[in-house]
């Protein structure tokens, strides 16, 4: 099944992404398992588990693991296709990576 996608320019950086409109339910459950395995929990005498630690860093890996499931293709000024990994969104101008996480799916209907 092919998804539908929606082309969005990063004005600074000039590079044009191809993101998906929504995700696929599979992809969402890894996005949210980053969160749930940055956890640990010890058990409580009350039933409930209480929050040990987290790991900090898990929310810039949820940003980049929801970009690199929704980034169908990234391609340069040049129109030649530019390989989506951590090393590219981690060289992006920030205001060109905060369109690129403005243009994800999201569960509520954007409005037009």
């Amino acid at each position: 099944m092919e998804r539908p996608t929606v082309e969005v320019k990063l004005p600074i950086s000039g590079i044009k992404a191809e993101v998906f409109t929504y995700y696929l339910r599979g992809e969402r459950k890894q996005i949210e398992a980053i969160m749930l395995e940055s956890a640990e929990w010890e058990p409580s005498k009350h039933g409930s588990p209480k929050l040990k630690s987290i790991d900090a860093t898990y929310r810039s890996k949820m940003e980049d693991k929801a970009i690199m499931l929704a980034v169908k293709k990234l391609s340069g000024k040049d129109g030649k296709e530019i390989k989506v990994d951590i090393e590219v969104l981690d060289n992006l101008p920030d205001d060109d990576f905060e369109i690129l996480q403005e243009a994800l799916p999201t569960r509520k209907a954007k409005k037009k």
